[in-house]
């Protein structure tokens, strides 16, 4: 339901009548937002498995004809501590791939890519030897973040690892000569019959970070991410789509060492504009800083999506809440709830939803409650979300992607519903039911900042016709009166 916050925030003309012609008005030059065409600053990953047999496969493309450089992070599921990082350098229309993969404890990333990455995974090579055939570049993610003097309550073991989500920041582009030996981040990156002439070089380089940010530009929206999950044991692959942001920050390079935990949420452009179009009006909000803008686009009231259960079918869906830990944490610029793990369930930050269930002939149950839910807790009356990446199973407390090995359910970030009320196919609406107090009034929005999609696996035993699919979420925003 729309309320009169539509009329605070800056609506844009659709378009105005001139000579007998329509001109649209433009938008601001450079306000944030979700970009329609796939190309941004920031790609936000919603997901990443290794759990239930599955590998997460990725891929992000320098579209311009400039060096590139950015940073990935992977964050774990249940309280978004940084598992693994670093930096790379993507000459003009380079394209670099990669994989999360299982370990004995863990997980771990492995690319056959030969662009340049600093620090140089494991297994590179600083010249043309990284084309002899197996090359391969890894590094295995890490729980140092989360165990000793990180702990944060929760569980600090490898297994936590395992899932979560990843996001990939461009910090700056560089025009300068390939050609040009002075140039050694341009020159060493450049690929020369397939391989980037000295990766060594390149590596060198940061660590003084601070002084390629004197010659390299702003970042633009250049940037293209594919990824999907991949399960080899049933012959299944998951296709989703990631979130790209685009006009994240314009004004200046914001080149780090790969042993900062920066950029994050909070490196875009301090004062910014959030574009966003609702019902095919376009909406322009303003915020303080750039996590809030971030927040403002992905914010939702409900999340639409179907399900399908019963003999061959399975569906899990995933939500995820990329700016959650900058709230809750103690980090970022707006004050933090208490920190995410504590001694019992009301330590937690944890956001209570609602769902009403359909199925394909009319039929609903309306505010599902915490009975219709499992692990079940006769001690808690309301459901919840309390962790950053989240995943509904439907029908099921195994699912698609398997279940956390940790026993605490308190540190689960695992709900199964329950739909025999409905039937066993259909879909859901699920709903926010209270905003939480560090995002009330985030521009007039309720809800919170999320985003997902509904997975579905049909496997009938036979390897030749197993599949697998995904549908993104459906979004619909709410606003204060």
């Amino acid at each position: 339901m729309k309320f009169d916050i539509r009329k605070k925030l800056v609506t844009l003309a659709v378009a105005s009548a001139v000579s007998g012609g329509a001109m649209l008005m433009a938008a601001p030059a450079q306000a944030m937002n979700v970009s329609q065409n796939g190309v941004g600053e920031v790609v936000l990953f919603p997901y990443y498995t290794v759990r239930n047999g599955f590998d997460t496969v990725f891929t992000v493309t320098n579209t311009t004809d400039k060096t590139a450089i950015l940073k990935i992070r992977w964050r774990e599921a249940l309280n978004s501590r940084e598992v693994r990082d670093f930096n790379v350098i993507l000459s003009p229309y380079d394209h670099w791939s990669g994989a999360v993969t299982a370990t004995t404890d863990g997980a771990m990333v492995r690319t056959y890519d030969k662009s340049c990455t600093s620090p140089m995974l494991t297994g590179m090579t600083t010249t043309a030897a990284r084309a002899a055939a197996g090359a391969k570049g890894e590094v295995a993610f890490t729980n140092a973040l989360f165990s000793g003097s990180f702990g944060d309550n929760g569980p600090a073991t490898m297994d936590r690892v395992k899932e979560g989500y990843f996001e990939v920041f461009l910090m700056g582009l560089s025009s300068r000569s390939t050609s040009d030996t002075a140039n050694v981040l341009e020159y060493g990156a450049k690929h020369v019959n397939g391989v980037p002439r000295d990766c060594g070089a390149v590596d060198a380089l940061f660590l003084n970070a601070s002084a390629i940010n004197s010659y390299v530009g702003a970042p633009d929206n250049v940037l293209k991410a594919t990824m999907f999950l991949l399960n080899t044991s049933n012959g299944t692959a998951i296709d989703v789509k990631p979130t790209h942001i685009e006009d994240f920050q314009n004004t200046a390079p914001i080149v780090f060492s790969p042993s900062d935990l920066y950029p994050d949420m909070t490196s875009g452009e301090t004062s910014s504009q959030a574009l966003f179009l609702d019902d095919g009006q376009g909406m322009l909000a303003t915020a303080a800083n750039s996590v809030t803008t971030v927040s403002s686009l992905l914010m939702a009231s409900s999340v639409i999506n179907e399900f399908a259960t019963g003999g061959v079918a399975n569906t899990s869906w995933v939500l995820t809440f990329p700016t959650k830990h900058h709230y809750t944490d103690g980090v970022g610029p707006i004050a933090p709830f208490s920190e995410r793990f504590q001694t019992g369930s009301n330590g937690q930050s944890c956001d209570t939803i609602g769902m009403t269930l359909y199925n394909r002939e009319e039929g609903q149950v309306i505010s599902v409650d915490n009975t219709q839910f499992s692990p079940y807790n006769p001690d808690i009356t309301t459901v919840s979300l309390c962790h950053e990446a989240n995943v509904i199973d439907f029908n099921t407390t195994t699912g698609l992607f398997g279940v956390p090995g940790a026993s605490n359910v308190n540190h689960r970030n695992r709900l199964s519903v329950d739909t025999s009320g409905v039937g066993a196919a259909g879909w859901a609406s699920l709903t926010f039911t209270e905003t939480p107090a560090a995002t009330t009034g985030l521009n007039g929005l309720l809800g919170l900042p999320v985003i997902g999609f509904g997975a579905q696996l049909r496997t009938s035993g036979d390897l030749t016709v197993n599949y697998g699919s995904s549908t993104e979420h459906t979004y619909v925003r709410g606003y204060n009166d």
